[in-house]
């Protein structure tokens, strides 16, 4: 079982290597490339051609607004990527800490027969 330190320094050291890291998403027709960062924060705007000036503003708003969402999605998957090992060892240290391990249920029984005074009361 992993211990509640080893969690935290894989927290923090999966935290830093995702506060380094953006992800790019261009628009289908290569007119804008979006960047975030690991907030979803718009880090970063090109625009590649300047056909942007000629657009209706409501096809250049709807272009953007999906480029950024794309940009959003991959960088949702990147955070995925980097926390999901984490994720499993995460369950084991939350049963632990209520006390709801595989130990913990086969010892159950013996618990809840001992006296109050042995562990304070019931364990459940």
């Amino acid at each position: 079982m992993v211990t509640l330190k080893d969690q935290r320094d894989r927290i923090e050291s999966a935290k830093a290597d995702l506060a380094s890291r953006t992800t790019s998403a261009t628009s289908a027709d290569r007119l804008v490339t979006v960047t975030v960062d690991a907030k979803n924060s718009l880090v970063g705007m090109k625009f590649h051609t300047t056909m942007y000036r000629s657009m209706p503003p409501e096809q250049l708003s709807k272009t953007l607004i999906e480029t950024f969402e794309r940009a959003r999605r991959e960088m949702a998957d990147t955070v995925v990527e980097v926390f999901g090992p984490l994720m499993d060892q995460r369950a084991d240290l939350r049963a632990a800490m209520t006390g709801t391990t595989e130990v913990d249920k086969a010892f159950a029984p013996l618990w809840n027969e001992a006296p109050s005074d042995v562990f304070g009361g019931r364990r459940d």
